[in-house]
């Protein structure tokens, strides 16, 4: 059903639609994309994340920043599973992975002319420091070692996401030097002190813009742009608990986490 003649337009929509029927429960995790559906270029991996969006009826809500191979890239989060942390337990599927990560949210939208006229220097005038917790599910079975392009089209295995109130004005040194902490059950798995481990962000932030300005979204007040883990991916315990990350000075966000699968 998903295999068709090579070109760029078939390889986007045959990859978008086998990514959203696994998205969708319909079909389990596959070892890869078949080899006709498998992206060649940044462009092609990224025009597969609009298109399987577009297929799952899906608002953009937010954006992880990255590189792959070297370049900025800015893979979207969608508005169903982007949301303020609250008391209830996170209901998660097995095999989920956790990273805990510092992330930008919009305190007001931007029109196409300030989008185009926006510098990263701008961002702490308009959005709000905050931490947050992803939680990635991969499309692809835990066997396959899946190219950069393969993880981008699957849009860097974005998952879930939580995120915690403002933190406090900021300037980008508060970004860029920091120290945070993962505990489970107040046991710590993960601490990172010292540079982010993206820097320079500048020209994430500068990606991100340009990747808007492309595809003609203009962002919203609250969308989110999240700027990559501190403290590595690891598992999410089978049983779950009390998720805890802190950041040295800025403040810390808390979330149960209800046992996996459940």
């Amino acid at each position: 059903m998903f295999e068709t003649e090579a070109t760029p337009e078939s390889r986007i929509a045959g990859a978008a639609a086998l990514l959203a029927e696994i998205r969708r429960g319909r079909r389990a995790p596959i070892p890869g994309l078949p080899e006709a559906l498998r992206p060649t270029t940044i462009a092609e991996a990224e025009a597969m994340q609009v298109a399987t969006y577009a297929a799952l009826g899906w608002r953009i809500a937010g954006w992880k920043v990255g590189r792959t191979q070297g370049q900025p890239i800015a893979a979207p989060l969608p508005a169903e599973l982007l949301s303020p942390v609250t008391e209830a337990p996170l209901r998660l599927p097995r095999g989920t992975a956790m990273e805990l990560e510092v992330a930008l949210r919009l305190r007001q939208g931007l029109d196409r002319a300030a989008l185009a006229a926006l510098q990263p220097a701008d961002l702490p005038a308009i959005a709000d420091l905050v931490l947050l917790f992803e939680f990635v599910e991969t499309r692809f079975t835990p066997d396959h070692p899946a190219g950069d392009l393969e993880k981008l089209a699957d849009c860097v295995s974005n998952g879930s996401c939580v995120f915690g109130p403002d933190t406090g004005a900021w300037t980008w040194p508060d970004a860029e030097a920091l120290e945070m902490r993962l505990a489970v059950d107040d046991i710590t798995v993960a601490h990172h002190a010292g540079p982010h481990r993206a820097v320079p962000l500048a020209e994430l932030l500068a990606g991100w813009r340009d990747r808007c300005l492309a595809l003609g979204h203009l962002p919203r007040a609250g969308e989110v742009i999240t700027l990559g883990s501190q403290t590595g991916m690891l598992p999410v315990p089978a049983a779950g608990g009390l998720l805890l990350g802190e950041m040295k000075g800025r403040g810390s966000l808390a979330c149960r986490v209800a046992p996996l699968g459940s």
